[in-house]
């Protein structure tokens, strides 16, 4: 048997309009009965940015061991090479 809706009307100052209101059972204000899409959703998008974040380590850890880095190239033993002459170093 269906409850009678209470209903209240009051001012508004903001529109200068008298507005009606309806009191509704929880149960018949709730949008959604079990909400099983939203977190089917929920769950497939935080699987798929899980195995996105896992290619993106996966790929870094690839370009990390497969590049040279820079300062290894350069011979840091060897000593510089000497001036060539007609040039003088003093200023």
């Amino acid at each position: 048997m269906p409850r009678k809706l209470e209903t209240h009307t009051h001012w508004e100052d903001s529109d200068q309009r008298l507005h009606e209101e309806k009191e509704l059972p929880a149960t018949e204000a709730k949008q959604g009965r079990m909400g099983r899409r939203v977190l089917a959703v929920l769950i497939i998008a935080l699987a798929l940015t899980a195995i996105v974040w896992a290619l993106a380590e996966i790929w870094s850890g690839y370009i990390a061991t497969h590049t040279a880095p820079l300062t290894a190239t350069l011979d840091q033993t060897a000593a510089p090479n000497p001036p060539v002459q007609g040039y003088s170093q003093s200023y």
